[in-house]
C-alpha cells in the first residue's frame, strides 16, 4: 500500500517538475534571467520533494505488514517502478542542473571568449565558434549578431537531381554534409579580401565533384560526362570583372561552363597530329585569312611552318621528330595557326581570354595575384606537362611556355599569354601578344572543350596599348601650371553646416560636415569627421580618400559601414584616431551617395572621366579651405592617406594643393590606363615633392608590382631621403594591417 502511493507520488512530481521547469527555462531564456535563481528553483524543488519522500515514507510505518502472496508480487513491480520513476526524476534535476551550468559557461566564458576574438580581428574564430555554439543555443541573439558579422552566404544548386552538397572551410580539413541541393544561405566565413574561405563538394551516384575555391550557384555537374580525359570543368561566370593590368574589360562579362585541358598539348600528342596529316587538311587551318591588310590562303602560307630542315612540324623539331626523350615535354615554337590546326584537329578549341584567365584563377575582382613562386620562369628547361610545384593552378599555366589564345590585338597579332620559362614571373597575368606567324621558342598552347554555342567571345579584339612611362614625356612647368589651374576655383565664403553624429562608439566623436562645393551643381560636398574625446585641440589632421569602395557605395550607410572607422578587422583607422589625429574623411564627386559620372576607378581618355577627376580635385582643395579654418585642428601637421584608389588618386592631389605636408599610401603605383593628357597623373607625380610612405605587395592583382609601382617609384618628385617604401614580398593588394599600423605611425610621428 505505501510502495503504491509513493508510486503515484513519484510519477505526479515527475510529471509536474518536467512541466514546471521546461516552462520557467522558456521564461528565463526569452528575458535573459539571471542562471543562479534558475538554481535556487531547482534546490528548492529538490528539498520540497526529499521533505516529501520522508513524510511519506513516516505515514507508511503503520500499513499492515500481513500481505497476502498476489500482493507481494504486485508490490515488488511497484518498488521496481519507484526505482524508476526516482532515478528518471534524478535525471530531471541534473539535465536541468547542467543546462543552467552550460547556460553560465556561454555567459561567462564562451562569450568573452568570443567578443573579444572579434576585437582583435580573429574573424575565423568568431565565425566557428558562433556558428557550432548556435546548434546548442539556437535562440541567443549574441550569437546570432557575431555569425552575422562574421559570414556571408552562399546558394548551391545542381543541374542533376538528388545530389548531396557538402562544405569545407578552408582552414579546416573535415568536409561538413550540408544537405540535398538545391540549399540557400549557407553561412561560410567572409575572411575577404585577405583570404578565402570555403570550397564545396558535390555527390551524385559515381560523380564527385569538388568546385573552385569559392565557387557557389550553379553546379553543372552532369558535364563532367562530357569532358574528354585530363580536362578540368570550370564554372560559368556571371557579370564579372575581367582585367589585365592596362585593359579593362568593364564588370559585366558573362560565359559558359566549358572544360580546359590540365596540361599543355605534347610533343607526342602533337606528332600524331603530323603522323595524321594534319598540315595537309586544309580543313584545320584558318585560311584564307586577312592579317594588316593582307590576304594569305592555305596553298600560299602552309610551307612556312616547317621544322629545322623543310618538314613540317615546329620551328625545333628535325626531320619531323621531336628531341630524343622529350615525349611529355610541352610542344613549342609553333604559330597561332598551328595551336588552332591542332584544336580543331581534335574537335576543340584554344581558349579566349576569358576562358584563360577563368583557368589561371585570374577572374572576377582579384586582390592577390596567384603565388607563383615555384613555377617554371626564370630558367633554362622546360618541365615535362604534368609536373609542377604549384598545387593551387593547373600545372604550369605559370610560366613554361606560353599559350595562345583566340583572340586578336590589334590587325597583326594574338594574345598569348602565362609567360615562358625563360621571362620573369610578373608576366603571368600580364598580356602580351605576337603575330600569328611567329614560332618563337616559349610558344605553346592548351585546349579547351565547350559546351555552348556562342563563339562570340573568341573574336573580341583587345585594345591594349602597352606603355613606358621612361620614355613618355614630360611638359614644360608652363604648361603644367596650366593643367593645375583647371582645379582652381574662385573665392566664396565657407559656409558649413556641422552635425554631431550619435553611434555606439563610446569615448570617439562623429561629425558630418555638408557645404556647398566649388562648382555648379545641386549637390551638397560633405564627409564625416572622426576623433577621440581625448584628445582637445591641436588634432593633426589627417585627409582621407576612398577606396574604390566609394563609387560602388550608393548611400551614407554604405559609406561608414565600408571603412568601419572603429572595429576590429578590416580597413580601419582607429590606431590614427587613438594617437591624437582627426580622421577627415570627404564624399567626393561621384562617390558614395553623390551623383556618379564614373563606374569605376580605371581611368578613360573621354571628357567625362576629365570633368570628373577635375570635381574630385575641386572637391578636395574645398575641404582642405575648411580643415585650415578649424581651430581645434594644427593644420601645419596637415596629411593624406590612401588605400588602393586612394593611392593611385594620390598621384594627382598631392600636386595640386601644397599645404598636405605628408602622405601614407598604400597598394597603389601608376595605372596603365590612359586619360586625357591635361590629367594624366605621371605629369603630376613628376610634380610631389613631399615626405611619403608608400606600402605595396608583389603579388598585387589590381596594381601590378612592375608595370604600376617600378614607374611610380622612378617617376615620384620627392627627395630619396624623404620617400619611404615597404615592398613585402608574396603579399597582394590586401595588405597586413599590422604592417601598416606600425609603419604609418612610425612615419607620422617622424614628420607631422
Amino acid at each position: 500500500m505505501g510502495s503504491n502511493r509513493f508510486f503515484k507520488f513519484i510519477g505526479g512530481f515527475l510529471a509536474f517538475g518536467f512541466t514546471f521547469l521546461q516552462g520557467v527555462d522558456w521564461i528565463f531564456t526569452k528575458y535573459s534571467i539571471d542562471n543562479k535563481y534558475f538554481n535556487y528553483i531547482l534546490i528548492i524543488l529538490l528539498i520540497a520533494f526529499l521533505l516529501s519522500i520522508i513524510i511519506l515514507f513516516i505515514s507508511a510505518k503503520g500499513v499492515i505488514k500481513n500481505i497476502s502472496p498476489a500482493k507481494t508480487k504486485k508490490s515488488r513491480f511497484i518498488k521496481i517502478g519507484n526505482v524508476v520513476l526516482t532515478s528518471l526524476l534524478l535525471l530531471l534535476f541534473v539535465y536541468f542542473f547542467r543546462k543552467s551550468s552550460s547556460k553560465d559557461l556561454l555567459l561567462d566564458d564562451l562569450l568573452p571568449k568570443i567578443s573579444k576574438a572579434y576585437d582583435n580581428g580573429d574573424t575565423y574564430y568568431v565565425f566557428k565558434n558562433s556558428i557550432d555554439l548556435l546548434k546548442t543555443y539556437p535562440e541567443n541573439q549574441i550569437l546570432k549578431s557575431f555569425l552575422k558579422k562574421t559570414s556571408w552566404t552562399v546558394n548551391v544548386d545542381s543541374d542533376l537531381e538528388n545530389t548531396d552538397v557538402y562544405v569545407r572551410f578552408l582552414r579546416d580539413s573535415v568536409w561538413s554534409y550540408i544537405g540535398k541541393a538545391p540549399i540557400d544561405s549557407i553561412s561560410v566565413p567572409n575572411l575577404w579580401p585577405r583570404e578565402k574561405s570555403f570550397i564545396v563538394k558535390l555527390i551524385n551516384g559515381d560523380i564527385e565533384h569538388v568546385g573552385e575555391v569559392e565557387q557557389s550557384g550553379l553546379f553543372e555537374i552532369s558535364l563532367l560526362k562530357k569532358l574528354p580525359k585530363n580536362f578540368v570543368l570550370k564554372s560559368a561566370g556571371n557579370n564579372q570583372l575581367m582585367f589585365f593590368p592596362g585593359f579593362y574589360f568593364g564588370d559585366n562579362n558573362s560565359w559558359s561552363a566549358f572544360g580546359v585541358s590540365k596540361y599543355e598539348v605534347s610533343n607526342s600528342e602533337f606528332k600524331k597530329f603530323i603522323d595524321e596529316g594534319g598540315y595537309d587538311n586544309e580543313d584545320y587551318w584558318d585560311f584564307p585569312i586577312k592579317i594588316d591588310g593582307e590576304n594569305y590562303t592555305y596553298k600560299n602560307t602552309i610551307k612556312r611552318f616547317t621544322d629545322k630542315f623543310g618538314r613540317f612540324g615546329p620551328g625545333n623539331w628535325r626531320y619531323g621528330q621531336y628531341p630524343k626523350g622529350e615525349d611529355n615535354f610541352p610542344v613549342t615554337n609553333i604559330s597561332w595557326f598551328e595551336a588552332r590546326a591542332y584544336a580543331k584537329y581534335k574537335g576543340l578549341k584554344l581558349p579566349n581570354v576569358f576562358q584563360w584567365l577563368h583557368s589561371a584563377s585570374l577572374s572576377g575582382f582579384i586582390m592577390d595575384i596567384p603565388a607563383v613562386k615555384l613555377s617554371n620562369y626564370n630558367s633554362n628547361m622546360l618541365n615535362e606537362v604534368n609536373y609542377s610545384n604549384e598545387k593551387k593552378l593547373l600545372p604550369n599555366i605559370a610560366g613554361n611556355v606560353r599559350e595562345w589564345v583566340t583572340n586578336p590585338h590589334g590587325e597583326d597579332k594574338y594574345g598569348i599569354l602565362g609567360g615562358a620559362y625563360m621571362d620573369n614571373s610578373y608576366t603571368f597575368n600580364s598580356f602580351y601578344s605576337l603575330s600569328p606567324f611567329d614560332r618563337s621558342k616559349g610558344n605553346g598552347f592548351r585546349l579547351v572543350k565547350q559546351f555552348s554555342n556562342d563563339y562570340s567571345q573568341d573574336e573580341i579584339k583587345i585594345s591594349y596599348v602597352e606603355r613606358d612611362f621612361d620614355i613618355e614625356e614630360d611638359v614644360s612647368e608652363e604648361v603644367f601650371e596650366y593643367y593645375k589651374s583647371q582645379f582652381d576655383y574662385k573665392p566664396y565664403p565657407l559656409e558649413v553646416n556641422l552635425i554631431n553624429i550619435k553611434h555606439e562608439n563610446k569615448g570617439y566623436i562623429l561629425e558630418k560636415f555638408e557645404m556647398k562645393p566649388p562648382y555648379k551643381t545641386d549637390e551638397k560636398l560633405y564627409g564625416y569627421i572622426a576623433y577621440s574625446e581625448n584628445f582637445k585641440g591641436n588634432l593633426k589632421p589627417i585627409i582621407e580618400f576612398p577606396t574604390a569602395g566609394g563609387i560602388g557605395s550608393k548611400n551614407d550607410d554604405g559609406f561608414i559601414k565600408y571603412y568601419s572607422w572603429l572595429e576590429g578587422s578590416g580597413i580601419n583607422y582607429k590606431h590614427l584616431i587613438d594617437e591624437g589625429y582627426v580622421l577627415i574623411m570627404p564624399a567626393y564627386h561621384s562617390t558614395y551617395s553623390r551623383k556618379k559620372t564614373i563606374q569605376t576607378w580605371w581611368p578613360n581618355e573621354s571628357d567625362e572621366y576629365k570633368e570628373s577627376i577635375i570635381k574630385i580635385g575641386k572637391d578636395y582643395r574645398r575641404v582642405i579651405d575648411y580643415i585650415e579654418s578649424r581651430e581645434d585642428f594644427d593644420f601645419s601637421k596637415l596629411s593624406y592617406t590612401g588605400y588602393s584608389w586612394g593611392s593611385v588618386s594620390s598621384n594627382y592631389l598631392l600636386a595640386i594643393d601644397d599645404r598636405v605636408k605628408s602622405a601614407t599610401v598604400f597598394a597603389g603605383g601608376l595605372m596603365l590606363q590612359r586619360s586625357k593628357k591635361e590629367i594624366e597623373p605621371h605629369i603630376y607625380l613628376r610634380r610631389v615633392k613631399m615626405p611619403i610612405l608608400h606600402i605595396v605587395g608583389t603579388l598585387d592583382g589590381i596594381f601590378e608590382y612592375e608595370d604600376s609601382f617600378v614607374p611610380w617609384n622612378k617617376l615620384i618628385g620627392t627627395p630619396e631621403k624623404d620617400k619611404k617604401t615597404i615592398v613585402l614580398d608574396g603579399a597582394g593588394h590586401a595588405l597586413d594591417w599590422d604592417i601598416i599600423i606600425e609603419n604609418q605611425l612610425k612615419f607620422l610621428k617622424e614628420y607631422n
